[in-house]
């Protein structure tokens, strides 16, 4: 199953700009950072799902799919681009959210644009957050007993496909740093289940990247994804025929972002989410990529990352999720907040 040989539907809008992050750079006193911004990929307002659905969507329709089956917790990203790419392909979506005993689910975020888009949402309680136990299979079959043909996504678009999307992600963003004369040493990315750092991981295996690829947890401790992620890895290699495979200790993840768990506000998280967009007018969300860039403010602030290193930061998205959060949550209060550094260049 070559890379190139793969089904795709060509939706997102690609390739993604790389952008200079010149005064979020100068406000951290350096390093040069750069913002991959995948958060722009177009359908269903964006995300890096959607690179990973053109793939696993091309599988379904390959298999004769009329009904796409997706799972996830209340405020999904991946919930959200299914039903989008389904309604642009004609599919129908099924959407099996999960979320703790007693969670509130008010129709806001990604929640609300989901039964905008029209999808069948159902409803079940999940403990842990991301075990639907049977749930979603029986969906499938009850779908399956009306004449349907479903095709269930994997958990967060985590298959070989989905991971395929973002080794040919990486040959876009190397080619883009080529012609922009610079070789980054670093690119960090969110983790959560896995398949975009999987890729990434494999696509700097594939294509020779000179940086290191950096996860930053925002679920699971960085132990139990090391081995899960490898074990991912090493399947997706071999189902695509790559001959570099990467091993746990080529992982580098962060497990201390994640706070009070999943989907829950950290201090360093509401101060990346206000810095990025009073320094560069881009949003990030509340769950990934404003966990993320606290990690990679940190490491900045703690000299990990010098001064004069150069720094892809890959926004994966999901900022429709920020309309789930109170102002408070946000740290606003009520108050109009900038933060210190206000007049940097």
């Amino acid at each position: 199953m070559a890379l190139a040989e793969l089904p795709r539907i060509p939706l997102a809008c690609l390739p993604t700009p790389l952008e200079e992050a010149k005064r979020l750079s100068a406000a951290l006193g350096g390093p040069r950072i750069f913002l991959k911004r995948d958060d722009l990929t177009g359908a269903g307002l964006g995300g890096n799902k959607v690179r990973k659905l053109e793939f696993v969507i091309g599988r379904a329709l390959a298999e004769g799919a009329d009904t796409l089956v997706a799972c996830g917790g209340f405020q999904s990203n991946l919930a959200r681009i299914t039903a989008a790419m389904g309604n642009r392909l004609g599919l129908d979506v099924t959407l099996v959210l999960g979320g703790v005993p007693g969670e509130a689910r008010p129709l806001s975020g990604n929640l609300l644009l989901d039964h905008v888009y029209g999808a069948d949402v159902r409803y079940v309680e999940t403990v842990p957050r991301w075990e639907f136990g049977a749930a979603v299979d029986n969906v499938a079959e009850e779908l399956r007993a009306l004449g349907r043909r479903p095709f269930v996504m994997p958990l967060g678009g985590s298959s070989a496909e989905g991971m395929a999307s973002y080794i040919a992600a990486t040959r876009e963003l190397l080619q883009q740093c080529a012609e922009l004369g610079m070789a980054p040493d670093r690119l960090y990315v969110a983790v959560g289940s896995g398949g975009t750092y999987a890729g990434l991981l494999l696509g700097a295996f594939h294509w020779g990247a000179p940086y290191q690829t950096i996860g930053v947890s925002v679920s699971r401790t960085a132990e139990f994804l090391r081995d899960k992620i490898a074990t991912q890895a090493a399947a997706a290699a071999a189902a695509l025929a790559l001959a570099r495979v990467p091993a746990a200790a080529d992982l580098w993840i962060e497990g201390g972002y994640v706070g009070d768990g999943y989907g829950e506000m950290t201090d360093g998280c509401r101060e990346a989410i206000a810095l990025v967009a009073q320094s560069e007018g881009v949003l990030l969300d509340p769950v990934y990529s404003g966990k993320a860039m606290a990690c990679l403010i940190e490491h900045v602030r703690r000299g990990i990352v010098g001064r004069n290193e150069t720094v892809v930061f890959l926004h994966t998205g999901g900022w429709p999720a920020i309309f789930a959060y109170s102002a408070d949550a946000l740290g606003l209060n009520g108050k109009r907040t900038r933060w210190k550094g206000r007049s940097a260049s």
